[in-house]
């Protein structure tokens, strides 16, 4: 019995071809019956997928709605309003209080605020990357 090496080459060839797409039909029948289970759904491949986006390219967020606020300071706290309408936002003694509660109120927004508006009652942090 000889040992014929073309036929065990394209036998290996031919293996790897259909064993790929066997594969690959497996993956597709399986892995949207797993999500589907877990409760994955479209919109929460969406999500992660822009959040994988910004990761990979912070250039590439959507464009943020910018809001103008302005900072008055009575007895020690500060309240935070936005500029264009009076509309009360937050109060809080510090930066990082009323920080926190604008996140809470708002997403994907920048706010915006000058000198003449109130900017030096926050004592914005200097490593802050908004400033």
């Amino acid at each position: 019995m000889e040992f014929d090496l073309l036929a065990f080459v394209l036998g290996c060839i031919l293996g790897a071809i259909v064993g790929y797409r066997v594969a690959d039909a497996m993956h597709k029948a399986i892995i949207p019956d797993i999500f589907r289970r877990a409760g994955v759904t479209p919109e929460k491949l969406e999500r992660v997928m822009q959040d994988l986006q910004k990761e990979i390219d912070p250039n590439s967020a959507p464009d943020l709605v910018e809001i103008n606020i302005k900072v008055e300071s009575v007895n020690g706290r500060l309240y935070v309003y936005r500029k264009e309408t009076s509309e009360f936002l937050a109060q809080g003694v510090n930066y990082d209080e009323i920080l926190e509660i604008l996140k809470s109120k708002f997403t994907e927004v920048r706010f915006a605020i000058s000198k003449e508006d109130g900017a030096d009652l926050l004592e914005i942090p200097k490593n802050n990357p908004a400033t």
